[in-house]
């Protein structure tokens, strides 16, 4: 404004730079260690005086988004705080001490910040630097004055002793223009751009106008008007009219960039004077000027490889200083510049398109004379659309051809490949199905002589426990049965390892866990040994820092590790030495194990040898444990069933010093325990303990007192296995009947309709399991109580036998005892049943007896609906069920301790009993719908029954 304008500014110190801060205040540094402020209210200035600090304040900017106003200073960048009026001091990412900040300019990514150690970004918002860019980081010069940004976003910038730098940062290349390029000098002050594309530069020899395009510069000296030839570093501004100041050593050259290249009224005339072709294979250029001018276009044919156009700028002032650009319409964007008058087109593209060609003289103007050359370069003839359609149809047929052909030989090959596929696949199979075979022959075989063993076993151990029970015989006698007894029930025990370690090859032992108490478990498995520990004079003790453990584990499993570590340890322990079993609880990786020590002071074991002895069949090679024999099934059992269980063994020994196994359980809690109602103690184990500890087994002392004998059927292949069950049962009060094969079984039970039936499992023509489902699912055995014997001891197959609906199930070899206990609790089950029946049919809902249930209210039901047919009977009620007079009889007498006969006159009485109490028939038609042949007949038995005539309960009604 005209106010502003008349502001009169102080002479000392120098203003180096002006910004318009808060409320309108104009601010001003200076050379000096003062900044000064114009308070426009007061048409005054106020001097702020820095000079403790001792810093000269140069540049000035305030950052319009914070407002904050900040100063660029010989060392460094700082900023004024408005409240305390203090300068403060920003660190930079080198150091502050001699960074020269000389400019600020701001864009959309923050302040730049120009200095003599490069550019600095800052966050406008933050006021953080960001980045800061030094040669280091490509720069040609990074003492920097100025930098300017161009409309197409190119930095340039002026440097101290590093001419001019074009930084394009989209591709982020660098460009140098230097004295060696046509400056005048390499130190530039400061960077402005006219409306005529030229950069104007001051610098310490003379004002340099550069043309971006062409990169030409011109140089103007004080004989070309300006004040001085050396300006200095911040006397520099460009109005918002374009209008320019530099200030210099003899004072300020102001111009404006029109006045100096004029806006260039009349056009300069450009011709085009001569048209060359140079065509391929020829040596000279071809002139065809007449033929342009004659057609006013340029025609070139598919040869011809060089177009030269020559071309004249009617300026004669400076042709010299002549300049020219050309640019190809259509194929180019942007001019391409020379400073000759001879523009040569290598390669001209095809078709129809424009050649535009300017100049500009000596004033610097571009002339507005643009010549516009039409040209039509000819096609060959392989580039026309009627060769390409020949070409691409012909391509087009001879992909398709290949493809075809390249799919019918994919096709062969596939179907080659696939059938030799096939051919390789059923013979894998067939080798597969092979070893498959071959595997589960091992197996089954494996399995079988194992199962096979059970029954001549049961044969040696149940005669030898009879023999010492009956008659207690001499002392040396008793001495033999002992050892025969012993050695069997070892073998038995040898016999359940291979079991094991054949379920384990074929995928079929499950861990079949409960909760129990661990630390009790153990100790009584432990107390079990003492008697074969103290036979060897062995110290055999049990440690724990635990009273109780309640857990849940594998109690079949957990038995067969303590039994073969605890059996090794001691019978690998000479006399006088110590066997230990410790149980603790220990944490690995944040798992809680199950850890159990099994410690002797034996003979110890080769270390080479430790990797082997989980070997299955393996023996220590050396005399000691020789001298112990062993089959080597021991340990790899263990193994196998700790890994089953997801656990680990480890094994350390020093030989002469003894052996330690220890053992890791994973523990098992959470949703996968289950709680047991009672805690049950170990499962026998085929100890081999001292002949004089042996057990004798109690006599069995039968439960019930005289009775008529009892139908027992058995059903058993071996007949030595039959003498011997035989044997054991009390055929005082049974009468047994015998059956080789499950099928003679069937016909037998059938035939007899025994009040028990005894059934060996693995059996010619029909199996155990068959035998239980045709006895079940006849209407006139499906009441027998049934026992299976089987060689097979795995839970899986006594649960098929009690779902197939087997009552018990023994295991060979059984206890003679034991079979005799079964068989009295089965037949008091069937008396407890009788009394069921005949306290009349229980109520609906009980499923254990729902067979039988159904029977009986079947068999009521008929009677009831012919109940007056006086001559209803057991042929005639056996008919209606399938059933012959006695099959039905001994059914009925089995269920209910009733024949036929007796069950029709309970059921006629009670229904003329009903009949009486209601009142509405007289006492002969109650006789005759009861089915009594006559009146006196009724009468005597209705008193019998109930110790009144008929019309005395009537009258006592």
């Amino acid at each position: 404004t005209a106010e502003e304008a008349q502001i009169t500014i102080p002479l000392y110190p120098a203003a180096t730079s002006f910004v318009r801060g808060k409320q309108g205040h104009l601010w001003a540094g200076t050379d000096g260690f003062i900044m000064m402020e114009y308070i426009p209210a007061q048409n005054r200035w106020v001097e702020h005086d820095f000079s403790s600090q001792e810093t000269r304040l140069f540049k000035l900017f305030q950052n319009p988004v914070t407002g904050k106003l900040w100063a660029g200073t010989p060392d460094g960048l700082i900023y004024l705080d408005d409240k305390k009026k203090e300068l403060v001091p920003v660190q930079l990412p080198v150091s502050s001490r001699a960074t020269f900040v000389r400019h600020f300019y701001q864009n959309e990514q923050g302040i730049w910040i120009a200095s003599s150690k490069g550019l600095f970004l800052m966050d406008s918002r933050t006021e953080v630097i960001l980045d800061h860019f030094s040669m280091a980081d490509g720069l040609p010069n990074d003492n920097i004055n100025h930098l300017y940004e161009d409309a197409e976003g190119v930095f340039w910038l002026a440097s101290k002793g590093g001419g001019l730098i074009r930084w394009d940062r989209k591709n982020n290349a660098f460009r140098q223009f230097t004295r060696e390029n046509g400056l005048s000098d390499n130190t530039i002050y400061a960077v402005y751009e006219d409306d005529y594309e030229n950069l104007w530069l001051p610098s310490n020899y003379g004002l340099m106008r550069f043309d971006k395009n062409s990169y030409n510069t011109r140089v103007y000296l004080p004989e070309n008007g300006i004040a001085h030839e050396e300006f200095n570093t911040f006397a520099h501004f460009q109005a918002e009219d374009g209008t320019l100041y530099f200030g210099g050593l003899n004072g300020i050259t102001q111009f404006h960039p029109k006045d100096i290249i004029g806006e260039e009224t009349e056009n300069i005339p450009l011709y085009l004077s001569k048209v060359r072709v140079l065509t391929e294979n020829a040596e000279d250029f071809v002139d065809k000027t007449e033929g342009f001018r004659a057609a006013k276009n340029i025609r070139l044919d598919p040869g011809d490889r060089i177009l030269e156009l020559e071309v004249s700028l009617l300026d004669y002032e400076s042709s010299a200083d002549n300049q020219y650009a050309f640019q190809i319409e259509g194929y180019q964007d942007q001019w391409v510049y020379t400073g000759e008058n001879k523009i040569s087109i290598i390669n001209p593209p095809y078709g129809r398109y424009a050649i535009k060609i300017k100049g500009r003289g000596a004033s610097g103007a571009w002339s507005n004379d643009i010549l516009n050359i039409p040209v039509y370069a000819r096609k060959p003839f392989y580039l026309q659309w009627p060769f390409i359609a020949f070409l691409s149809a012909f391509i087009i047929a001879m992909i398709f051809a290949i493809v075809r052909w390249r799919v019918f030989k994919l096709k062969k090959d596939r179907a080659r490949l696939e059938a030799e596929v096939r051919n390789r696949t059923r013979t894998i199979a067939a080798q597969a199905e092979e070893l498959k075979a071959l595997d589960k022959a091992k197996t089954r075989f494996f399995s079988n002589i194992t199962h096979e063993f059970r029954t001549p076993l049961t044969l040696i151990i149940g005669p030898l426990e009879q023999a010492i029970a009956e008659q207690p015989p001499p002392t040396i006698f008793r001495r033999r049965l002992n050892g025969v007894l012993k050695n069997a029930r070892h073998l038995l025990g040898l016999i359940n390892q291979m079991l094991d370690l054949s379920k384990i090859e074929s995928g079929r032992l499950e861990i079949e866990v409960s909760r129990g108490d661990l630390v009790a478990y153990t100790r009584e498995l432990t107390n079990r040994f003492q008697p074969l520990a103290r036979k060897k004079e062995l110290s055999l003790a049990f440690t724990t820092h635990q009273d109780k453990w309640e857990t849940q584990f594998d109690k079949d499993k957990w038995d067969k590790i303590v039994y073969n570590l605890l059996f090794n340890a001691i019978k690998f322990t000479p006399p006088g030495n110590a066997v230990q079993v410790s149980l603790a609880s220990a944490r690995q990786n944040g798992v809680e194990f199950i850890r159990l020590d099994v410690k002797d002071t034996g003979i110890g074991i080769e270390q080479e040898q430790l990797e082997q002895i989980f070997d299955r069949f393996y023996q220590g090679d050396n005399s000691s444990t020789r001298a112990q024999g062993g089959t080597g099934i021991g340990l790899s059992l263990v193994k196998e069933l700790v890994e089953l269980q997801g656990g680990e063994i480890r094994v350390s020994s020093e030989v002469g010093k003894g052996t330690t196994f220890e053992v890791y359980l994973p523990v098992l809690e959470g949703e996968q325990v289950q709680p047991l109602d009672a805690e049950p103690a170990p499962e026998p184990i085929a100890l081999p303990v001292a002949e004089e500890e042996i057990p004798v087994p109690p006599a069995p002392v039968s439960s019930f007192s005289e009775q008529p004998k009892l139908e027992l059927l058995l059903i058993e292949d071996n007949a030595e296995m039959r003498e011997y069950i035989r044997y054991c049962i009390d055929t005082s009060r049974y009468n047994i009947t015998e059956a080789a094969d499950g099928e003679e079984g069937i016909e037998k039970a059938l035939a007899l309709t025994p009040d028990l039936i005894i059934s060996d499992v693995m059996m010619p023509k029909k199996n155990g399991f068959e035998v239980v489902k045709a006895i079940r699912g006849h209407i006139g055995t499906s009441h027998i109580p049934l026992i299976l014997l089987t060689a097979r001891a795995s839970l899986e197959s006594r649960l098929e036998g009690l779902r197939r609906g087997a009552d018990a199930y023994l295991t060979k070899p059984f206890s003679p005892q034991e079979l005799a206990l079964r068989i009295e609790k089965l037949i008091e089950v069937r008396r407890l049943l009788q009394q069921r029946y005949q306290n009349g049919l229980p109520a609906a809902g009980d499923e254990t007896y729902q067979q039988e249930d159904e029977f009986i209210s079947s068999l009521r039901n008929h009677i009831v609906e012919r109940l007056d047919e006086p001559n209803l009977d057991g042929d005639h009620i056996g008919r209606h069920f399938g059933l012959s007079r006695s099959s039905l009889h001994r059914k009925l007498k089995a269920l209910t301790d009733q024949s036929i006969s007796e069950l029709v006159r309970t059921i006629r009485l009670s229904t003329a009993l009903e009949l009486i109490r209601e009142g509405k028939l007289n006492i002969s038609e109650i006789a005759y719908q009861t089915g009594f042949s006559s009146i006196s007949a009724f009468s005597r038995a209705f008193k019998r029954a109930y110790g009144k005539a008929p019309s005395e309960m009537r009258d006592s009604g």
